[in-house]
């Protein structure tokens, strides 16, 4: 009996040995099981807490698509820099939350594709807000108004007084952008019938002057600057804008890192339009204020 019992309390003693040795091989250092051990839970029933959101100090580097051929909005200088107003923008963006904002030349057939592959954070190109695109996408809160016209040779401007007057004519425009899709919706509108010719940028202006293109709808600012810079000798037709479009910075949604960017493009914005910088961007770049915040 007494040796039954000496086994008994040696078995005892190794079970417990054996539990405590399983609890000290589970667990970590003091300062990295705690926080890691926290954030873990709190990830699962929360989501995202304090200890876990994301902080514009985490972003590193924000990449900014633009096309470097939408003069005067983003363009390359003499010095084979990005340069425009769009670039304008995001400095000052920069200059006043410290963030590390480059702009990034990509081509516009691939530019959305860039976005939604996380290769840029956002597209720096004038672009419009509309149902379609906040299907897929959010949006800062706007910065300027964009209202689309028809470049012709000057002279011609009375060549496009209505939109019936478009029966028949071939019109540029580029591709993929909101103007085309209004170009498509002016012959569904009105009836009338006329060619829409493609580009993969804004520089049909030049077939304008040469006579392949009757005209090319674009926005008037960049047309006006492509007709000065080329000597290509266009005008604005007669024609009234078919619709005043808000433009905003596109993200992708289901991104705490695009939330978090967009929201500090929309705080920035506001106080760029309040303190009048904005406006004043417009008008040294753009020759004319349309900044708008919305």
């Amino acid at each position: 009996m007494k040796k039954y019992l000496t086994l008994l309390l040696a078995l005892a003693t190794v079970l417990a040995l054996t539990a405590c040795g399983g609890g000290t091989s589970g667990s970590t250092p003091s300062g990295g099981s705690s926080s890691a051990g926290s954030s873990d839970d709190s990830s699962t029933s929360n989501g995202n807490t304090s200890e876990t959101a994301l902080t514009a100090e985490d972003l590193g580097t924000i990449w900014v698509g633009i096309d470097g051929s939408y003069p005067p909005f983003c363009y390359l200088n003499d010095n084979n820099e990005v340069d425009g107003f769009e670039v304008a923008v995001m400095k000052e963006i920069s200059a006043r939350t410290g963030l590390d904002i480059q702009c990034q030349i990509c081509a516009w057939s691939g530019m959305f594709g860039q976005l939604d592959s996380g290769r840029i954070d956002t597209v720096g190109e004038s672009i419009t807000i509309t149902p379609e695109k906040e299907e897929d996408y959010i949006f800062s809160k706007s910065y300027i108004t964009d209202s689309n016209r028809f470049m012709v040779r000057a002279g011609e401007e009375s060549s496009i007084a209505s939109f019936e007057d478009l029966e028949g004519k071939r019109i540029g425009v580029a591709s993929g952008q909101t103007a085309y899709n209004q170009l498509v919706a002016i012959q569904e509108e009105y009836g009338v019938n006329f060619e829409i010719v493609p580009y993969e940028t804004s520089t049909n202006a030049n077939d304008v002057a040469l006579g392949r293109l009757d005209a090319s709808y674009m926005n008037p600012i960049a047309g006006m600057t492509a007709s000065n810079t080329g000597d290509l000798n266009l005008a604005v037709a007669d024609c009234p804008a078919y619709a005043a479009d808000l433009c905003a910075y596109p993200f992708v949604k289901d991104s705490e890192r695009a939330q978090l960017i967009c929201q500090i493009f929309s705080e920035t914005l506001t106080e760029m339009e309040a303190d009048g910088t904005l406006s004043e961007l417009c008008v040294e770049w753009l020759g004319t204020d349309v900044s708008h915040v919305e």
